[in-house]
Order: C-alpha cells, then sequence, then structure tokens
C-alpha cells in the first residue's frame, strides 16, 4: 500500500478558502476501485485503526476553474451522511498539495452496472427491490433540497457482494442543492449521455425530475440488460431522448415483464418534466409496492 504524505488541513471558510495547516497522514491508499473524469478512487485503510474505506482522490491541476465544485460535493455530502441508508456514509475529507481526498465507506459489492452485466436482466422481484431502494435514496435528496443530476448504474453501489445487499447512492460531484421547487431552475449541461433528461440536452433549464428521469433509464436497464435511447452514434442516441423515442422492444423479453413495470418506467420517461413521476409517487407505484401482477390502465 502506498503511504499518502502528510496532508493539509480539512476545513473551509465561508468563502470556501481552505485554512493551510500541515497535520500527520491518517492513511494508506491501496488499489484502484474506479476512475472518473476528474478523480481516481481508491480503497484506503485508516491507519491507527485499520479501517478500510473509499478515497475519491481529485487531482487539483485538472480542477482549474471548477474548484468551487469540491466543497460543494463536501457540503452536500455532510448534509446528507448518514441520514438515509440508501446514500453513501462521507468519513473525512482532507487535501495534500496535489490532491483532495473524499474518504467514504466503502462498499465491496460493486456498481449496479456490473451487476447487470454479470445477470443480463434481474427478476422483477429483485429489480423492484432495487429500485425501491435508489427511489427511497432519490426521494431523500430531494426533500433535502439536492438534486444529484448524475444518476446511473455506475453510481449506484452494493454494500456488500451478498445478493440481498443495500444500494448506496454515490458521487455527488454535479449534484447542487436548490431551494426552488421549479423544475427549470438549473441551466449547466451537465450528467453521463444515455441519461441525460430532454430539458438538460436542450438547455431549457432542470430541476429535481432529471433525477427521475435517470431513474426510468436505470429500470429499463436493469429489467432488460439494454437501455431505452441506445443507438448507433452519440448524435442519434440524444436525437431519441429529445423526442422521447423508445420502445418495451424485443417483444418476445418484454412480453414477460409486468404492465406495472412498464407503466413505471412510462411514468418516468415522460418528454415534460412537469408531468414525470416524483420520487415520492414513484415510491407509492403500484411496482415499487410489490403488485407486480395488477393491470395497469
Amino acid at each position: 500500500m502506498e503511504h499518502l504524505h502528510a496532508h493539509l488541513s480539512h476545513h473551509w471558510n465561508a468563502a470556501h478558502q481552505p485554512r493551510i495547516v500541515t497535520v500527520p497522514c491518517k492513511y494508506r491508499a491501496g488499489r484502484v476501485l474506479g476512475h472518473g473524469t476528474y478523480a481516481v478512487v481508491k480503497e484506503m485503510v485508516q491507519i491507527d485503526t485499520g479501517e478500510h474505506f473509499a478515497g475519491k482522490m481529485i487531482n487539483k491541476k485538472h480542477m482549474q476553474g471548477r474548484e468551487a465544485a469540491i466543497p460543494n460535493e463536501i457540503n452536500i455530502l455532510k448534509r446528507l451522511s448518514r441520514r438515509h441508508a440508501n446514500v453513501v456514509t462521507l468519513h473525512d475529507y482532507f487535501e495534500t498539495p496535489h490532491n483532495m481526498y473524499l474518504v467514504t465507506e466503502l462498499c465491496t459489492g460493486g456498481e449496479l452496472f456490473e451487476r447487470i452485466c454479470q445477470e443480463a436482466a434481474f427478476t422483477e422481484q429483485d429489480a423492484a427491490r432495487i429500485m425501491r431502494q435508489i427511489v427511497s435514496g432519490v426521494e431523500f435528496l430531494h426533500a433535502n433540497g439536492v438534486v444529484h443530476r448524475d444518476l446511473k448504474t455506475e453510481n449506484c453501489l452494493f454494500r456488500t457482494s451478498d445478493r440481498d445487499s443495500t444500494v448506496a447512492i454515490t458521487d455527488f460531484g454535479l449534484s447542487r442543492i436548490i431551494n426552488s421547487e421549479s423544475n427549470y431552475a438549473l441551466t449547466t449541461q451537465c450528467g453521463t449521455p444515455g441519461y441525460m433528461a430532454p430539458e438538460v440536452l436542450q438547455r431549457c433549464g432542470h430541476g429535481r425530475a432529471v433525477d427521475m428521469w435517470a431513474v426510468g433509464v436505470i429500470t429499463y436497464f436493469i429489467l432488460s440488460g439494454a437501455t431505452p435511447f441506445e443507438r448507433a452514434s452519440a448524435a442519434a442516441e440524444m436525437a431519441a431522448v429529445v423526442k422521447c423515442e423508445y420502445a418495451f422492444e424485443p417483444v418476445e423479453h418484454w412480453c414477460q415483464v409486468s404492465p406495472a413495470a412498464q407503466h413505471f418506467i412510462a411514468s418516468l420517461l415522460v418528454y415534460s418534466p412537469d408531468r414525470r413521476m416524483t420520487a415520492k409517487q414513484a415510491l407509492k407505484h403500484p411496482w415499487l409496492q410489490g403488485e407486480q401482477r395488477m393491470v395497469m390502465p
């Protein structure tokens, strides 16, 4: 394992400016768990306790011009941490001369994306159990004024390798705190292609409803092993999203999926954010209530 050097104080003042104080390093860095655009996630061991964590290492040089994103992510995690079972827990944060570190709980069960690839398609019972947890986490975020804005299968982690493991939402790097109930309060185009809602691509303002569009995409993916707007090119995919052009195909697969599950997806992949189900409404949907066999209108 790699020893991290002595690091700087991990406290910010009200203007988000760091107080620079050198303190002894508390962690050893180990294997790489994942990569992102601006960060690498490594397994980290707290030296004095031997506890294992996940450390998001953010290169400061790569964040030039986006420095405010780091304290923003920390503030959001501090607001949410240890308050909901389906949101990852923040343990610590600090910086070295070249990197910022966010230390969170270590989820050893891998990404939802990996499990979908392994299983091809989940049973409806398993899919509903997983989606219930994700929607519950999203409802908690929204109730606390947080829009995730990059919800996807790679950002939903299983805490253990058990089949019935709990799921935790992670990676709040693009998240924002909004006080408005408007679905058009945010304007920056961000997210991951394939999960981005029409209003994000069209830059007409967005809000909490973008997370629910992503929930619809994830649900389609978990039930079929494919994403609803998958096309031969990125441009064709974006055009399909903007037109809300998708189908429950191939028919031979989707005819085995309950009407309730299809209705759940169709109530989320809706062009108008004002007509999309909210997280609170989704939790009450028959499919998440375990009524897969009921006939939907």
